[in-house]
């Protein structure tokens, strides 16, 4: 980082010596191999490039055009401390006379980032810029349009950490606060239909865009409504992008459960998360994986005739993933005749989700393929081996799961599931959750396999920029 004039005029004197050094080259024969000659030249380009952008950022900074700076950690502030005296258009001298200091400590402090500077020293410096510390520290001029937006953004329900992860680009210079507006107002505009004028204006941000297919399913009580409607807007536009790229062929999806379990076997001799994966992708359904958290559950919807199912879970429980996708492909097969279908998950605690016929028929569907048409027989065993000692319980699905040879983890969700409906039913809180979890495995990393499976059957290269950034942006963490 450039830190006063001096280092500015020699910076610039370097970044000529550099072009000319580079011009030279290009223009002369080289005296070894083409290769050795074009690495060489690209070496010096880097380093020329490097100084300009330092040499650029100390000229922004001295247009004054810095008002503030975002600090996202207090190892952030000595940089910015600097920042904030190049634009005011002090010297290090000025500011080390208002300090009292000589000029020599200043730079020395600022040569070193403030490593060798108390706290109170860097209170002291604070106050001798007369900076007002709030949650953002020094954020340019531009950036309140950032701000602005961030701030609209938030109150329609969406943070600034999704909109950072999810929605905004990545691949920006620090100081591009208008690219970086331009960019996020482009790709909030094809998500929510929502234009630049309505983003930094004053009126509120409306959720109404695809309402239609967003809105079939009631809200849970405690739930944050707002978050959950932008989220679910967000993620339909997801799946219309992949609906209108996706290369997979459309077939017909089979209702009953046995013809599922029997053809996964057939086909991949187990039933795991990767075959279960690989045989809903065959009947040409994409799923996507999103681990957001809040908002639904999983959602499943035809654009277009197109099945797309989308799974939000955060656990790396294969078990778990195996079940969610299964229960969505039930949903999937329903009301084949339409073009357009939707059915948006609720948590899978809300009793709305729990009582409802369809998603009933959806868990038994998810149940039956994972662990057989005996599915109701094991699950009982496994309580009539405990003999009613809930501390039994392990042992008991462990020992059925071995004799039955079912997976051990889908056997203690669905005997967790159980139990907790016991329950609920006779008012009692044994909760079985956590033992479940323990016999848990892992055979894969879902949410990467997921994305990696979508991703090798979409047209990437018909997508432009914008699509395909938000879509690259679904799995990053």
């Amino acid at each position: 980082m450039i830190k006063n004039s001096k280092q500015q005029a020699l910076t610039k004197k370097r970044i000529a010596e550099f072009s000319d050094a580079i011009s030279k080259l290009q223009t002369e024969e080289p005296k070894f191999s083409p290769l050795l000659a074009k690495a060489q030249i690209d070496a010096l380009v880097y380093q020329r490039n490097e100084l300009v952008e330092q040499a650029e950022e100390y000229d922004l900074l001295l247009a004054g055009n810095l008002a503030m700076f975002d600090v996202n950690s207090i190892s952030d502030l000595p940089k910015a401390l600097i920042m904030s005296r190049i634009s005011m258009r002090l010297t290090q001298k000025d500011l080390a006379d208002r300090l009292c200091m000589k000029e020599q400590q200043i730079q020395r402090y600022e040569n070193t980032e403030y490593g060798s500077a108390s706290f109170k020293t860097l209170v002291s410096i604070v106050e001798a810029l007369d900076l007002k510390i709030t949650e953002d520290v020094f954020l340019p001029k531009e950036s309140r349009e950032k701000n602005i937006l961030l701030s609209k953004l938030s109150d329609a329900g969406l943070d600034k950490s999704f909109i950072e992860k999810r929605v905004a680009p990545r691949n920006l210079m620090p100081f591009d606060y208008g690219l970086w507006v331009d960019k996020t107002v482009e790709r909030l505009n094809s998500i929510f239909g929502w234009t630049r004028e309505l983003l930094l204006g004053d009126s509120p941000l409306v959720l109404g865009r695809d309402a239609s297919m967003l809105a079939r399913f009631k809200m849970p009580v405690g739930a944050n409504a707002v978050y959950t409607s932008a989220y679910t807007q967000y993620a339909y536009s997801i799946a219309n992008i992949v609906a209108l790229n996706c290369t997979l062929k459309k077939k017909h999806i089979p209702k009953d459960f046995l013809f599922v379990r029997q053809n996964i076997l057939e086909a991949y001799s187990e039933i795991t998360f990767e075959s279960v994966l690989s045989y809903v992708t065959n009947l040409g359904i994409p799923v996507i994986s999103l681990n957001d958290s809040g908002a639904f559950h999983g959602a499943t919807w035809r654009i277009h005739g197109r099945n797309i199912i989308v799974l939000k879970q955060k656990s790396r429980y294969t078990s778990k993933w195996m079940f969610d996708l299964l229960h969505e492909l039930y949903h999937a097969s329903q009301s084949p005749e339409l073009d357009e279908f939707s059915v948006v998950e609720l948590s899978e605690s809300c009793d709305e989700r729990r009582n409802d016929q369809e998603e009933i028929e959806a868990n038994n569907f998810a149940v039956r393929v994972l662990l057989g048409e005996k599915s109701d027989e094991y699950i009982e065993e496994c309580f009539q081996k405990a003999k009613g000692e809930t501390h039994w319980l392990k042992n008991s699905v462990i020992q059925v799961a071995r004799t039955h040879q079912l997976d051990c983890g889908v056997l203690a969700y669905q005997v967790a599931n159980k139990l907790d409906s016991i329950s609920k039913s006779n008012g009692s809180k044994v909760n079985w959750w956590g033992a479940a979890n323990n016999l848990q495995a892992s055979t894969c990393e879902p949410n990467t396999l997921c994305f990696k499976t979508l991703t090798s059957h979409i047209n990437l290269e018909n997508l432009n920029n914008q699509d395909r950034n938000l879509l690259e942006q679904i799995s990053s963490d």
